[in-house]
């Protein structure tokens, strides 16, 4: 499947919503949403939950160094992550 970064984006948010049981659409998550504010609440528990349906999702392994490397705090950076992960693990998915 060929991914460009609004569909990595919009399944990322999906994923989160699934995932992490959030109580509103995939539309309402934007990229600056802190993901240790009220509304993701995320911890280490549920990054890992992520990491792995985001892993069966795309394809491939997120290796710990670039998640440790990414820094995440923001929605905007797990969607980044994701789509470096898919470029570099999958280069023909997003031509």
């Amino acid at each position: 499947m060929t991914w460009n970064d609004e569909d990595i984006a919009d399944r990322v948010r999906k994923i989160m919503v699934d995932v992490l049981d959030l109580r509103l659409s995939p539309d309402e998550i934007g990229r600056g949403v802190s993901l240790y504010s009220p509304t993701i609440q995320m911890d280490s528990l549920n990054l890992l939950q992520l990491l792995v349906a985001v892993e069966e999702e795309f394809g491939g392994r997120i290796e710990d160094e670039d998640v440790m490397e990414a820094d995440l705090r923001t929605v905007g950076d797990i969607i980044e992550l994701v789509r470096a992960h898919v470029r570099t693990s999958r280069p023909e998915a997003t031509e």
